[in-house]
């Protein structure tokens, strides 16, 4: 069971990692948090006796007003991905040019990797269905898919439809980084070598967080994709061929289904977390992000149907203590350490800089394999899953803050269309393109569904009218920045 709170001073975790910072976070804990010890899960074998281990971790992220109610919303900013990694026009032999911008979606579910850890070379089969979801961007290429890519549907409206989503990868070989030690016969060297020539062969991410989750003992995974002979037609691309090798599986997607926490902010400084699922919710962590500023405060465990009401964070942590808390306690769901410091690593400037309120849960694993189906074949002695919930939470003074702000904007744009009202029909401009608030900006890819929730609240006519405006700035600015993509997919 995740237990934010405990901090082990155990072997794979030592005092000196820790620091007399953690130590100081741990003592604001008060007597009723105090928590009995929770055994660690221990350092994976460099070679698992004739074991077939498989570890998966990734997240599913929400958008929440005070309300309690996640919103449908449109992704229009992204975490940029390296350029090999495909998309589902570019695995159906289209220019790469796909873009989760068109699609409305509750759930954005991100960077899932699963890694294979095995002592010999070996075949498996891997397929992940997402019955409630789009799964969109993916390495290493896949055999099949599903939905097939509508071009078509995707460049129109919404884009494509969300749902009955399938990637099936058919073989895939292992080969344990052992495998590629040299007859040198200092061991230290020979280790060194095989480690410096699975990172050579990786195609190159530097500078990209992805390659974060490189940086475990996992065994290389490799595919390789014939032409189709049988193809028909001349797309604009190929269909991916060749040899490709990477850590992990790696893909991602959106979704449209219920997540199983409701968070509610109806005063000033105080909060209600609701299990609304049907399996118990471990201790999560509330975040609160101000500029430099972080602060946090614990949930206690929850069980289904079950609600708690807790104070607005403000116990102020810093960076490296908060990323080790995390670290520590994602090892004590299973993940190898070097596992829960690649997930930290790839996540660490959105979860912890990102200004705004946010929940981290665990979903339960019962729950994963309901909504996001893994199949490994044969089955591994071992199959953990990990994936983290965030809830981007907004909070009733920050509607508020967000209202003025839409307001001030509204009153902009009537002064801007007064001032000109002297121009001739043909030269006035009705709808000036004024700067999005900044307010707003800083929200990113939160930003419409932000707006959204906004004109829920607002009786204000012309408050309403300025929404529509800037989410059609925020949209056109997104539409454009798609088209650069394709325009430089087509040149390259």
């Amino acid at each position: 069971m995740l237990r934010w709170t405990k901090l082990m001073l155990f072997g794979v975790v030592p005092l000196t990692l820790m620091g007399a910072a953690i130590l100081g976070v741990l003592k604001q804990s008060t007597a009723a948090e105090e928590l009995p010890p929770t055994t660690v899960a221990a350092i994976p074998p460099s070679a698992p006796l004739d074991k077939l281990i498989v570890h998966e971790w990734g997240t599913f992220t929400t958008f929440s007003g005070s309300n309690g109610v996640h919103l449908d919303f449109r992704p229009l900013l992204d975490n940029e991905l390296p350029g090999f990694v495909f998309d589902r026009a570019s695995q159906s032999g289209h220019v790469n040019w796909f873009s989760k911008g068109r699609l409305r979606t509750r759930v954005r579910m991100e960077t899932p990797v699963t890694y294979f850890y095995t002592d010999r070379e070996r075949t498996v089969r891997a397929k992940v269905e997402f019955p409630k979801g789009l799964l969109t961007e993916f390495y290493p290429p896949v055999a099949s898919m599903a939905p097939a890519f509508d071009e078509k549907l995707g460049l129109q409206g919404d884009g494509e439809p969300i749902g009955k989503g399938m990637l099936d990868w058919g073989e895939i070989d292992l080969y344990p980084i052992s495998s590629l030690r040299t007859h040198v016969k200092d061991q230290k060297t020979a280790e060194w070598m095989a480690q410096h020539l699975a990172q050579s062969i990786l195609p190159n991410a530097d500078g990209n967080h992805y390659a974060a989750a490189r940086n475990t003992d996992s065994a290389l995974v490799h595919v390789r994709r014939e032409r189709d002979t049988k193809q028909t037609g001349t797309p604009l691309v190929q269909r991916p061929t060749g040899e490709f090798i990477e850590k992990f599986l790696f893909y991602r997607g959106v979704g449209k289904f219920d997540v199983p926490v409701s968070v509610t902010n109806s005063t000033p400084d105080k909060f209600s977390v609701t299990n609304t699922g049907t399996e118990p919710l471990p201790r999560m962590i509330v975040l609160r992000v101000t500029g430099d500023q972080r602060s946090y405060a614990f949930v206690p465990d929850l069980d289904a149907g079950k609600s708690v009401d807790l104070p607005i964070p403000d116990r102020n942590v810093d960076w490296e203590p908060l990323r080790e808390l995390v670290v520590t306690e994602l090892i004590q769901t299973g993940l190898y350490p070097k596992e829960a410091q690649a997930m930290v690593d790839t996540w660490s400037t959105s979860w912890f800089t990102e200004e705004g309120l946010r929940l981290f849960y665990l979903v339960p694993q019962k729950v994963t394999d309901e909504i996001l189906p893994l199949t490994i074949t044969p089955q591994p002695d071992e199959q953990l899953r990990v994936m983290v919930g965030r809830v981007e939470i907004m909070s009733k003074s920050q509607e508020t803050e967000l209202l003025q702000a839409v307001a001030l904007s509204a009153k902009a744009r009537a002064e801007w269309q007064v001032q000109h009202s002297e121009l001739s029909d043909e030269g006035k401009v009705d709808h000036p393109l004024l700067p999005v608030p900044s307010v707003f900006v800083k929200l990113g890819r939160f930003a419409e569904p932000a707006l959204a929730r906004v004109r829920t609240i607002s009786s204000d006519n012309s408050v309403k009218n300025e929404i529509g405006m800037l989410l059609w700035q925020l949209q056109a600015e997104a539409a454009q920045a798609e088209e650069l993509a394709r325009t430089s997919a087509q040149i390259q």
